[in-house]
């Protein structure tokens, strides 16, 4: 957590930590790394988490959100390369895992292969690597939608609920980095879940402000 929180100050000025009702040391090793904590009272899974971040940073003037799993997988130094693509005007930016498998597990790879499929098609884009989560998307963006998810299902739903607002994707490689902790995702199970959840935000995406 710490070294994630730092690295990242090197690259922008502004950390939001959002300390998922861990119970464990997570919102103090974040604020002595320098992140701004916000705490929630209960583990309501990532896509609540998500939610209350966003709500806490779309309320203040940045320009844009990056999204950044705090457990290691996420190398800050892939960083720059996505604020470089919004930079030159593309509005949601997702980096991407599978155009350099590194240590990627197979299973893990072909489930997101598969869910791409399922974006790509829905979206009218190409999608490449939609579940993950080292993002950096448009503040303007953001706060057209409208999210209810709860759990793993936020990516899809933000790319879907967005899709039709964005200007400019773009894709760019990120490192895959796994064995720093436990996971709760699981490849094919979740993929299957998200799948037919994307089907639901697809076709109530008209609820959008």
């Amino acid at each position: 957590m710490g070294a994630v929180v730092q690295g990242l100050l090197r690259v922008v000025p502004h950390v939001l930590v959002v300390d998922d009702g861990s119970g464990d040391a997570t919102a103090v090793r974040a604020r002595e790394a320098g992140a701004r904590v916000l705490v929630r009272g209960a583990n309501g899974g990532k896509g609540s988490a998500v939610r209350d971040g966003l709500r806490l940073l779309l309320a203040e003037e940045w320009s844009h959100v990056a999204f950044v799993d705090a457990d290691g997988q996420h190398d800050p130094a892939d960083l720059p390369a996505l604020l470089d693509a919004a930079r030159r005007g593309a509005d949601f930016v997702i980096g991407s895992r599978l155009l350099d498998r590194g240590e990627m597990p197979a299973k893990s790879y072909w489930a997101n292969t598969i869910g791409d499929k399922v974006l790509s098609r829905m979206t009218g884009l190409a999608v490449e690597d939609g579940q993950s989560g080292y993002r950096v998307i448009a503040s303007p963006l953001l706060r057209r939608l409208r999210l209810g998810a709860r759990r793993y299902a936020i990516e899809n739903e933000v790319l879907i609920k967005a899709s039709r607002k964005v200007r400019k994707l773009a894709v760019v490689p990120v490192r895959s980095i796994y064995g720093t902790g436990p996971k709760h995702y699981r490849p094919f199970h979740d993929t299957w879940i998200t799948s037919w959840l994307s089907v639901h935000y697809k076709t109530t995406d008209s609820d959008e402000s």
